[in-house]
């Protein structure tokens, strides 16, 4: 039988959350639980709710305590079921569904119950599962074999250095996410023999397999604003962060020289900011800074 969700308050029956559950996930569970649509059950708790992302993303204090209160828990621990600790420019790596899972964390998921959203389901640095370390797998089960794979260890101190900052504010030289958007640029094309109009990025001049891995998998590859990759080029991402923290600051004019035109205005740009040189100075080329 159907437990009734009662006209306001707390919940009679609450619902354990899963390890790394995402908040909006975890009301779900309950709204299947007591047999309502997830708005009704989010704005049981928020009446002035908009959606379930608002609150993954950007939960306020007052928030989490109305939640904690209507679930009967601890606000500190709604609180670290969302990304309201991520850092804001971490947001732009954080997908709006869930796009990998854990095969080993969901083979031992008990079948009889809703699936856990997982918050490392989201994250778009994660190549690895937060709780067993295993690989992940693409939701939509097309992951292809390439030989970016020679670079796994390079990613694994990629995905280290992204979600240092992200979750805990810790970064080197420079902040590995910015480092991330800058590998994303456009490229000179001549610096590539293949023939894809667009598809080549900064990237593929640090790990020299990803061109040919984009090609053959047909992958589109996102903005800079936006650089969410498939799992099988994410690998190539992690490992360029990963060699261009370790290089140093010299790289990035090496990179700057291989850009031409907007391109390499914009780079100028945000490496500049990135590294602290005057506004004034950033139509200069970065070589001279560094």
């Amino acid at each position: 039988m159907t437990p009734e969700l009662p006209r306001c308050g707390q919940l009679p029956v609450v619902l354990p959350p899963m390890t790394d559950e995402l908040l909006s996930s975890w009301i779900c569970r309950h709204a299947v639980f007591y047999g309502v649509p997830p708005v009704t059950m989010l704005r049981h708790c928020l009446s002035d709710a908009s959606a379930m992302r608002a609150i993954d993303l950007g939960l306020t204090t007052e928030q989490g305590a109305h939640i904690a209160h209507t679930f009967r828990t601890d606000a500190s621990i709604v609180r670290r079921m969302s990304f309201a600790n991520f850092s804001p420019e971490s947001h732009r790596l954080i997908a709006a569904k869930s796009m990998q899972f854990c095969a080993n964390c969901r083979r031992q998921a008990n079948s009889n119950e809703p699936e856990p959203v997982r918050r490392s389901q989201l994250l778009g640095w994660r190549i690895t599962c937060s709780q067993c370390g295993s690989s992940l797998s693409a939701n939509e089960g097309n992951a292809i074999a390439s030989p970016i794979n020679s670079y796994w260890t390079e990613a694994l101190n990629g995905q280290r250095l992204i979600n240092d900052e992200a979750e805990h504010g810790v970064q080197s030289w420079a902040p590995p996410l910015e480092l991330a958007r800058l590998l994303l640029m456009q490229r000179d094309p001549r610096t590539t023999h293949l023939k894809r109009s667009g598809s080549f990025r900064l990237l593929g001049l640090i790990v020299p397999e990803t061109d040919s891995v984009v090609v053959a998998s047909q992958v589109s590859l996102p903005s800079p604003a936006s650089p969410i990759l498939p799992l099988c080029v994410r690998t190539a991402l992690l490992a360029g962060v990963s060699i261009v923290d370790r290089e140093g600051p010299a790289m990035l004019g090496w990179l700057q020289s291989k850009t031409i035109g907007q391109n390499r205005t914009r780079f100028s740009e945000l490496a500049t900011t990135m590294l602290g040189i005057p506004p004034e100075s950033a139509a200069l080329s970065l070589l001279q800074h560094i």
